[in-house]
């Protein structure tokens, strides 16, 4: 990436993110208080969700005010994203990233929670570390790797928010 491109990147995600950061905020502090049930208001179930929102809007901003200083309006003005973008790698793997989020996403709470948790690990890692070029006997450790990293996170999450947290996963 170049340094005029970075430059146009940070300044779109500084936007989308403080705008990502700011719905954060709204949403948390539409969330129920404990103070009717005369709980400390820091017990509430927005606070962690505001606090990330609030850091953030923050970070996003110095994000913003870096890529201003750094003439970013100029460079948008001049278009948004090289001509070539839709074929670009990395411009491939955003888009399979947010596919796979988006069906993972669909499958939570209609298919049991482990299910969908570690197809969507395994199959995340094996797209991304899987070399096409190499021979699937040599990269067999890559796939019994991502298996067992898939396993280990499944479990590890439902333990922690059933045992520790005492949060029912779908």
């Amino acid at each position: 990436m170049t340094e005029k491109s970075m430059v146009k990147a940070d300044f779109v995600t500084s936007v989308v993110l403080i705008a990502l950061g700011l719905a954060i905020i709204v949403l948390s502090l539409q969330m129920p208080t404990m103070a009717d049930r005369n709980q400390s208001v820091f017990s509430a179930p927005g606070v962690v969700p505001g606090f990330i929102g609030v850091m953030l809007t923050l970070l996003s901003g110095s994000m913003f005010l870096r890529s201003l200083k750094r003439k970013a309006l100029q460079e948008v003005k001049a278009g948004l994203a090289p001509s070539d973008v839709l074929v670009q790698k990395s411009t491939r793997r955003i888009l399979t990233t947010i596919v796979m989020c988006s069906l993972y996403a669909l499958l939570l709470g209609r298919v049991w929670f482990p299910i969908p948790t570690f197809a969507f690990i395994f199959i995340f890692i094996v797209l991304f570390e899987y070399d096409k070029s190499s021979s699937f006997s040599s990269q067999r450790k890559k796939i019994i790797v991502a298996a067992t990293i898939a396993l280990a996170t499944t479990a590890l999450v439902m333990l922690v928010f059933q045992k520790l947290f005492l949060v029912n996963l779908p």
